[in-house]
């Protein structure tokens, strides 16, 4: 008897394994946003579901940080957009220098050849003979500019055509941006699955609270009327009778304890999901676990998780993406064409030299052409490589759809499984609760042995702890399956 009720107990206790730990395990405590809590006394109290999932999607920090990765997406857009846009460049320099920049030219002689000139004299005009001559130049030092400058530059360039690059980029950019997005989804798919899945955790804690301490209660009676009994009865209840029953009471009392720290567990587990402080107290509305039978076929569901799942959509953003890189990497063997010109303006108080007033102020427009020749094959390796990558991409594809349909499956199976489960959980808890009722009233007059009324009263709590148990299974599934599919953000989040 002892070894059945340690049994029970421990089933009791383990029907929620994730419960306990998901304190633990869920996103880190974060403050929260329009919900006041400089008063740590202060409670929320009859949160329903919904309430729950609205103050997650306002609190929980992964949802910020996913919104962070957007925009970091949306900012790379933007980037690869800008090449469609003109460059322009100002440079500004200013110069001094440690001495004034000159320039030597060596000394030289000059020869003049023989020659004759017409000379003016009183005779008038007569040829005159000049012999030929030689002249030295002495060396002279020319100053080119001061040693003070302020030289300032207005660049611009325009890209005609790319080979494609262009185009290729911003496709790739706008992939990453979807991608973000469909990130972003799954975050708040998975904090509203973790809020479905611990707020129905707490309702199960509460209720497998209330089914323990039940069982103590009528134990404690039991132990009463089985103290009587082999006080003033007839004699069939011995004092052993009475010492096993009151071992158990109390073995029965230690796992309630561990019931009621459960459940304080689950609700601290589900504040800390929701993103709020850990003093807060919270306090869910609903006491029971809702059962609606699920009505989906399994083909629809597996075609609707290839429509709204997040990381389906992300690999067909990353195939879209790949497809593009390879158009990048074939740009490599094609010209660029693109339109620049410059403006100088140069500021130094010489005015001769190399800055003299026709040199300080100049600008020029032209067409560039880079053409590819040979580049030791680097440009053919990367069109090898990017080929791979889709084609590894296309593989993986095929991998992650069978996955989400086994997915699918899997928890529907289990869905149905608890959906079957529950009629005849439920039947098997009214039959141990009419048995229990049967054997006390026998055993007031004494017609059963203690060991039957306490096997009675065991079998009713496991029962209904079964029961509850089939119950939470069955919710957990659906929204597990929303989550897996992906369809129920869209109507939690803008409207059903």
């Amino acid at each position: 008897m002892q070894k059945d009720i340690v049994m029970l107990i421990c089933f009791i206790i383990l029907l929620f394994p994730n419960i306990s730990i998901a304190a633990e395990t869920s996103a880190a405590v974060l403050q929260a946003n329009n919900v006041p809590q400089k008063n740590e006394a202060q409670s929320l109290i009859n949160l329903s579901l919904q309430d729950c999932i609205e103050i997650a999607l306002k609190n929980n920090h992964t949802r910020p940080a996913s919104q962070f990765a957007v925009e970091i997406a949306d900012a790379q857009l933007g980037q690869a957009l800008s090449s469609y846009w003109p460059e322009v460049g100002l440079r500004s320099a200013y110069t001094h220098m440690n001495h004034e920049p000159n320039f030597v030219f060596p000394a030289s002689t000059m020869s003049m050849p023989a020659t004759t000139i017409v000379a003016s004299t009183p005779m008038g005009p007569l040829p005159v003979s000049v012999p030929a001559q030689s002249f030295n130049v002495p060396e002279q030092n020319v100053k080119l500019m001061s040693r003070d400058t302020l030289s300032t530059s207005l660049n611009v360039m325009y890209p005609l055509f790319t080979g494609g690059q262009r185009p290729a980029i911003v496709r790739q950019a706008r992939s990453g941006l979807e991608a973000a997005r469909q990130e972003a989804r799954r975050t708040d798919l998975q904090v509203i699955y973790d809020v479905k899945r611990i707020y129905y955790g707490a309702v199960l804690a509460s209720e497998l609270y209330s089914i323990g301490n039940e069982a103590l209660q009528r134990m404690e009676v039991t132990l009463e009327l089985t103290e009587k009994l082999y006080k003033t009865g007839s004699g069939r209840v011995k004092k052993t009778d009475y010492l096993r029953n009151k071992s158990i009471v109390e073995e029965l009392r230690s796992g309630v304890t561990m019931l009621k720290a459960n459940k304080d567990l689950s609700l601290a587990a589900l504040t800390n999901t929701m993103g709020l402080e850990w003093s807060r107290s919270i306090n869910i509305s609903e006491t029971r676990i809702p059962f609606n039978r699920y009505q989906a076929d399994l083909s629809q569901l597996v075609s609707n998780a290839y429509m709204f799942n997040p990381d389906w959509a992300r690999m067909q953003e990353g195939l879209k993406a790949a497809e593009a890189h390879i158009d990048e990497a074939e740009s490599g063997h094609l010209p660029k064409v693109a339109l620049i010109g410059s403006l100088v303006n140069i500021q130094n108080s010489y005015n001769k030299g190399i800055v003299s007033s026709n040199n300080k102020n100049n600008w020029n427009v032209g067409a560039a052409l880079e053409l590819p020749i040979f580049s030791g094959f680097r440009t053919k390796g990367e069109i090898r490589e990017a080929t791979a990558r889709l084609g590894k991409l296309s593989e993986e594809k095929v991998l992650l759809r069978e996955g989400i349909a086994l997915q699918v499956k899997h928890i529907f199976t289990m869905m149905m499984s608890a959906q079957d489960q529950q009629r005849s959980s439920n039947e098997a808890a009214k039959a141990a609760e009419e048995n229990r009722d049967l054997s006390e009233r026998a055993y007031q007059d004494e017609l059963v042995e203690t060991k039957d009324v306490i096997e009675a009263q065991l079998i009713e709590s496991f029962m209904k702890a079964q029961c509850q148990k089939t119950l939470y299974d069955h919710i957990e599934t659906q929204a597990h399956l929303d989550y897996i599919v992906g369809k129920e953000i869209r109507e939690l989040m803008y409207g059903r």
